[in-house]
């Protein structure tokens, strides 16, 4: 599951779609989370809960395979405290800084770690700049490929030496510190969500052509006549509408 700026509106948007998605646990912690902070649910009503969820919407559920992973998160749900922020403000001065960047995959690299930076601070002010964040992540989320694992981290310490960024000092932490993070308030960008931040920024500077999809709200790059929807909601409304054509005529 990727990083989620509002947990309670993502909780209640699986609620109401009946999504177990791609991660299963995540996505149980994050409603087991929502059970027990927003419907003030103990830890066996939390189990209760999570249990129904599973029995309505996956077909192959075995309480007994399950019973182990929902006994823990119903145990944790209380400890965590949900997230909720709605977006996150770039400002002009930092935009500026990441298009001082050699070329568009060190631009969007800067750009997603400053949006991991932001969000942390966000929730701590003392965050002071961290990215804390998997390296393999923030590639990801930026969409930048290399042809060699080991470019990564070259791309970086060029990030590095050209002052973008700083490592930490420690030897057994390759967290990244933003070094251009702006505590100012006048934002020319909004993100609210975090799937594409690669393509957010090449969206924002024109660089190619994006649709955000009209049913999850992910920014994908438009292909052909397509301009409504993501590859898996395309899909997922062709499913449906077979689905109805055969309650109908079968």
């Amino acid at each position: 599951m990727s990083v989620i700026l509002n947990e309670t509106k993502e909780a209640e948007r699986i609620m109401e779609k009946g999504e177990l998605g791609n991660k299963p646990a995540a996505t149980l912690f994050l409603l087991g989370r929502y059970y027990s902070q927003k419907e003030k649910a103990d830890a066996p009503q939390v189990f209760e809960k999570l249990n129904a969820f599973l029995q309505q919407h996956y077909k192959s559920y075995n309480p007994a395979l399950w019973e182990t992973m929902l006994d823990n998160i119903s145990k944790k749900a209380a400890k965590y405290p949900l997230r909720e922020i709605d977006s996150i403000g770039i400002t002009r001065y930092e935009l500026d800084k990441i298009s001082k960047a050699a070329d568009l995959n060190y631009q969007r690299l800067l750009f997603t770690m400053l949006c991991y930076a932001k969000l942390y601070h966000c929730i701590s002010e003392a965050n002071n700049g961290w990215v804390n964040a998997p390296i393999k992540e923030i590639y990801q989320v930026s969409r930048v490929t290399v042809k060699h694992r080991d470019d990564k981290f070259l791309y970086l310490n060029d990030l590095e030496r050209g002052g973008f960024i700083s490592f930490s000092n420690k030897n057994d932490n390759l967290n990244i510190q933003i070094n251009f993070l702006d505590a100012r308030e006048d934002f020319v960008l909004i993100i609210n969500d975090f799937r594409e931040l690669g393509y957010e920024y090449l969206n924002y500077t024109g660089n190619g052509k994006f649709i955000r999809c009209k049913e999850c709200g992910r920014l994908v790059k438009q292909s052909g006549r397509n301009t409504h929807y993501c590859t898996i909601c395309k899909q997922e409304k062709r499913l449906e509408s077979k689905r109805n054509w055969w309650r109908n005529h079968g």
